[in-house]
């Protein structure tokens, strides 16, 4: 079974849009690291490959040159291969031009088997790459994924939904939008980290993608950021009930509008 997971870099500390930062330095401030969903996604990646002899697992980001210690701790946690999708005319893509750049490097190796990634990233919250993914590679696509493991006509899947959990079957050739899940994500070995030092990464650009420059980046992107406001958080005083009964009083005053006096 081949295994894809696509990974994306966050900042650890916070995220910035400003109109004043510096083009495609918004991942500029704090250290950056994998996107914790897409982290659980590898884990789950690396579960199936071990329970499936003669998989092979490969990871793929598209992110600055910054990116490669994240990805080198992916081959350390047990990634066989590793492919960054780096040039500066992607800085700034938003999410339907992410996933066709990922797309275009996905149909470049002829790849066939299961693709992984976050539902989310901690960024940007739109959840959309999973889906688009589908959409530009014609494949089945499944959101919210917990867990998952492998049958033998394709892979059983936990699925999150607002009711609670179902199971599904999918086939093996699909794509999986995973949670951040409760289990365990393993670190890397000192024998890991000695092993991700040596492997060479895969670089694509553009020209490699057959990607026109002016059709990518924030040049190439339909979603436009037109105006940004801060948040102004109101405080409004607090009441403190000692008995149960009076909270309960004052709770339905409320509700039905009569205030707290």
């Amino acid at each position: 079974m081949d295994i894809l997971v696509c990974v994306k870099l966050v900042s650890e500390s916070h995220y910035t849009d400003s109109f004043q930062d510096v083009p495609g330095e918004r991942l500029s401030s704090g250290r950056l690291a994998m996107n914790p969903a897409d982290e659980y996604a590898l884990e789950l990646a690396l579960r199936l490959r071990e329970s499936a002899p003669g998989s092979r697992l490969t990871v793929l980001t598209m992110a600055p040159k910054s990116a490669e210690p994240v990805l080198r701790y992916a081959l350390a946690m047990g990634a066989d291969q590793a492919v960054h999708i780096c040039d500066p005319c992607f800085a700034g893509s938003d999410t339907l031009v992410t996933s066709a750049v990922l797309a275009g490097a996905i149909r470049k190796w002829s790849f066939q088997g299961l693709i992984l990634c976050g539902q989310k990233a901690i960024d940007s919250e739109t959840g959309h790459i999973g889906p688009q993914l589908s959409v530009q590679l014609g494949l089945p696509v499944v959101t919210g994924v917990l867990s998952l493991q492998q049958r033998e006509d394709g892979l059983q899947v936990e699925q999150v939904r607002d009711e609670g959990t179902v199971t599904l079957a999918c086939p093996a050739s699909a794509i999986l939008a995973v949670c951040r899940g409760t289990q365990m994500v393993r670190r890397p070995t000192i024998s890991g980290l000695r092993a991700a030092h040596s492997k060479t990464i895969q670089i694509l650009c553009h020209q490699e993608l057959s990607i026109v420059p002016e059709m990518s980046g924030a040049a190439g992107s339909p979603t436009k950021v037109v105006k940004l406001e801060p948040i102004i958080h109101h405080h409004r005083g607090g009441i403190a009930i000692p008995d149960a009964q009076g909270g309960v009083g004052l709770l339905v005053r409320l509700l039905a509008g009569k205030g707290g006096g």
